[in-house]
């Protein structure tokens, strides 16, 4: 019996660490896609079945850990999850052995199931949560064996609660820990790519980036490529004026406005304190002009909401630089981007800087 019990509880911790070695940090998500809800759910279901193949077997009857990775899904995936994880449970159980033991089944499944679920939309420490449902679980099944198969052994009944107690407790351990250890991972990731203040990519992020670009590692082909480089204008009288912090609102509306007004291929980073650079792949010169205006546009255009409750004006200027194919000449671009700011900064601020599209037009 020992043997068995402990096979189960191996069982188990396997597999949850599998799943959340598939799902990451998609495991603890409720609201979740149609079909990764499915896969759960069904997959919660079936370790239910596999522990049903290393039970003990009394009578008509099989004493397992079935009803732990209900418990969990319950916990962690909600009542859809949970439904489906019932029903493949309930189906295995008929399929290995269709009695009156299996029948009653159907109904023990089911409202641990519910139960598991009920409990866990509760507003209470998530470990007494834990607890509750497991002893739900262990009177379900103990009362189950009592009435069918007479089995009144204090030794069998009290080592199966013990096993429970540990295997639901052990696995909800397992899950909390390596969940928050991919929730730290991509934390540490986004930290470590992302600038905190803007949401767009640091320095370090961008320049690697570009560095995949030169050497054609991007994900997507590239044949022709622009970069920009924008600066906002009197920044530091910004700062001077109104206090470092509300700099960083101008400088957190302006990486949103970059966001809203490039395209989902483009790639936004923040290369100093009041600098920015987009690169632009497969972008024609025309259809850089038309973004850097636009970028221009509604930067000057719409003001900024301080939250002193003053609302100010500023304005950007704009270098852009572009390369057709994939040359020698593309490692310049940094260079020629920035040469264009300086332009664009000498002529007035506020306005774009574009020598290459000049001579496109000209030619």
């Amino acid at each position: 019996m020992l043997r068995d019990l402990f096979i189960n509880l191996t069982i188990l911790v396997t597999f949850h660490y599998l799943f959340i070695l598939v799902f990451k940090e998609n495991f603890l998500k409720k609201e979740d896609t149609l079909l990764r809800q499915i896969c759960k759910g069904m997959l919660s279901g079936l370790l239910g079945v596999l522990l049903m193949f290393f039970s003990i077997k009394t009578g008509p009857a099989i004493i397992d850990l079935r009803h732990i990775p209900l418990i969990l899904t319950a916990f962690y995936g909600g009542i859809a999850q949970t439904m489906i994880a019932a029903f493949v449970v309930i189906i295995g159980r008929l399929l290995i052995d269709a009695n009156i033991a299996s029948s009653i089944n159907i109904f023990s499944m089911m409202f641990i199931a519910a139960a598991s679920f009920l409990i866990a939309e509760r507003h209470m420490n998530h470990v007494v949560k834990m607890l509750l449902s497991i002893t739900i679980g262990n009177v379900v099944a103990t009362s189950l064996f009592i009435l069918i198969v007479h089995e009144t052994s204090f030794q069998l009944h009290s080592t199966y609660w013990i096993f429970s107690y540990i295997a639901g407790l052990f696995n909800f351990y397992v899950i909390e820990h390596q969940t928050k250890a991919y929730q730290l991972l991509n934390l540490y990731k986004f930290q470590a790519h992302y600038d905190f203040l803007t949401g767009v990519l640091n320095k370090r992020k961008f320049d690697e980036v570009l560095s995949d670009a030169f050497t054609k590692k991007l994900k997507q082909p590239i044949h022709q490529m622009s970069l920009i480089y924008l600066d906002i204008d009197y920044f530091k009288t910004i700062n001077d004026q109104y206090g470092h912090h509300e700099g960083d609102i101008v400088l957190k509306e302006i990486g949103t406005r970059l966001i809203k007004n490039t395209r989902s291929s483009d790639y936004i980073g923040r290369i100093g304190g009041e600098e920015f650079a987009v690169l632009l792949p497969n972008c024609t010169i025309e259809k850089t002009w038309q973004i850097a205006e636009r970028l221009r546009k509604k930067i000057a255009d719409q003001p900024i909401y301080l939250k002193n409750g003053l609302s100010i004006h500023t304005t950007v200027s704009i270098g852009c630089a572009y390369s057709q194919g994939i040359g020698a000449d593309i490692k310049q671009l940094p260079i020629i981007a920035d040469q264009e700011l300086y332009k664009a900064k000498e002529s007035g601020r506020n306005q774009v800087s574009f020598s290459e599209r000049k001579k496109d037009h000209l030619t």
